[in-house]
């Protein structure tokens, strides 16, 4: 019933058309994800619409947020989705993507051509709250989206190493974009 109503209020929400940076800034930070919106907890739906906009396909916000409430979420949607409930979302769409759980490993893996999600912890210690971003190998320049949910820009670094903190690495998800079929 929660994903129904929260569907329906998401649904009035005028949708992106672009990446999103800033998850707490934009329009859609007021879409509703279980009790809480995705201006909190928003992060992995974010992440996940991201990657889609990267791969040229036409993502609906709110479907998506629909949709992985149910597949990959947390109890009633109080810490977001489950860092490892994302692949759930890509299988059933048919969307060939990696899943690395170590950092050097995803980093090696991930060359240009390629797009992906990077899930990290952002405190210390194993129970701090994870955050998920887009993340685009450009010709060898690393581009981070939506890095921080309070800041309205993408983020560039010269390697995949850069983008995150080994330890507090959680996973990484790739998709070699040239090779993908729309």
């Amino acid at each position: 019933m929660l994903e129904k109503n929260n569907h329906r209020h998401n649904r009035i929400i005028a949708e992106p058309n672009k990446i999103i940076n800033g998850q707490a800034l934009q329009r859609c930070s007021k879409m509703r994800f279980g009790l809480r919106t995705l201006a909190t907890v928003g992060s992995g739906v974010i992440a996940v619409y991201n990657l889609l906009m990267l791969l040229n396909m036409k993502p609906v916000l709110a479907e998506i947020t629909r949709e992985l409430y149910i597949k990959a979420r947390t109890p009633l949607g109080i810490w977001g989705t489950r860092p490892l409930g994302l692949f759930r979302y890509f299988s059933s769409h048919y969307i060939p993507v990696n899943l690395e759980r170590d950092f050097d490993a995803f980093c090696e893996k991930f060359t240009p051509g390629f797009c992906g999600i990077i899930v990290y912890r952002t405190g210390k210690g194993a129970f701090s709250i994870p955050h998920a971003a887009a993340i685009e190998n450009d010709r060898g320049k690393i581009y981070v989206y939506n890095r921080f949910p309070a800041l309205g820009k993408s983020y560039e670094f010269s390697s995949p190493e850069f983008a995150a903190d080994k330890k507090k690495f959680i996973v990484g998800y790739y998709i070699n974009a040239e090779d993908f079929e729309r």
